[in-house]
């Protein structure tokens, strides 16, 4: 188990997806019960961008998506995600993981926690089958995307049943992938956190790691019925981590990220974007920022009974 999460480290949801291929199986039909998913489309003069929020853990009773969202995929000539996790090289990833996230041989995770984290974290391991000496060469923002994986893994969400692993599996031969960023750059980020952030998050996820089948279920819950503002609140409560860190985590990338749909609405092809939700939603959100630049943006219907 410790070498699957040491290889799957990408960032706090990307790892996700990476850990639910290698054991789980492919979403099954399943009858179709009332939903409304958000997806917002981007207008330009010379072409349309979609945009869908992603959960990156799923069940397998969200499934089928309205179709609407899948008509919109179809029609589009690229997806675009936060990583090709299909593309990701597991050698290079370990070596990555290793280089931004392990201490080395004269080196602990237990010499740079406080008391209560540590306590915490044992606690964690004892309950949850991951002893602590698993857990010793990991920095704390490791051993925090450890904690959050083995927590969603056991309350039954699974990283393989995500929406942007569903449309990766979807990707025709006439289409093609683009990712808008990469896995080192979000190992970087998460390496340039500085010590006492990294402690803050960790201690953030020990404390929501036996509320994460609640937390994940009202996530999940609001999603499916397009409740943006229980939504967003649930994305606040999940990233409820230390500001400075969640700033760059969260609202430096959605202006990256808009900058490179921007760029997408300025072509002429139409593009499927799909990033997490809580990138898409919200005032620092991408939608809010495509509109600021002056794109038309708008919900479709997407109403599923």
């Amino acid at each position: 188990m410790l070498k699957r999460f040491r290889a799957c480290a990408i960032g706090l949801f990307t790892l996700l997806a990476v850990l639910g291929m290698s054991h789980a199986q492919t979403a099954a039909p399943a009858a179709a019960k009332p939903r409304h998913i958000l997806m917002w489309k981007a207008s330009s003069p010379t072409t349309t961008v979609y945009l869908l929020g992603s959960i990156h853990a799923g069940t397998r009773d969200m499934y089928p998506l309205p179709q609407a969202i899948e008509t919109a995929f179809a029609s589009s000539k690229a997806l675009a995600v936060e990583i090709n996790i299909k593309n990701v090289n597991q050698a290079q990833l370990l070596q990555l993981v290793q280089q931004y996230g392990m201490y080395g041989s004269d080196d602990s995770l237990s010499k740079h926690l406080p008391k209560e984290t540590a306590d915490a974290l044992n606690d964690f391991g004892s309950k949850h089958g991951l002893p602590a000496i698993a857990l010793e060469r990991m920095k704390p923002w490791v051993a925090s995307i450890t904690v959050l994986a083995l927590a969603l893994q056991q309350a039954g969400e699974d990283p393989a049943l995500g929406i942007d692993k569903h449309f990766l599996d979807e990707v025709k031969q006439a289409q093609r992938i683009e990712e808008l960023e990469s896995a080192d750059f979000q190992l970087k980020l998460f390496s340039s956190a500085t010590e006492q952030e990294q402690v803050e998050l960790l201690n953030s996820t020990l404390k929501q790691a036996g509320k994460t089948k609640e937390l994940f279920g009202k996530m999940q819950e609001a999603y499916l019925s397009g409740d943006t503002d229980t939504l967003l609140k649930a994305v606040q409560q999940e990233n409820d981590g230390p500001k400075s860190l969640m700033k760059k985590l969260i609202d430096d990338r959605n202006v990256t990220m808009t900058e490179h749909i921007s760029g997408f609405l300025k072509g002429k092809e139409p593009y499927f974007v799909v990033v997490g939700a809580g990138h898409i939603i919200g005032d620092k959100g991408i939608v809010k920022l495509l509109q600021d630049k002056g794109y038309k943006v708008e919900l479709v219907p997407t109403e599923a009974n």
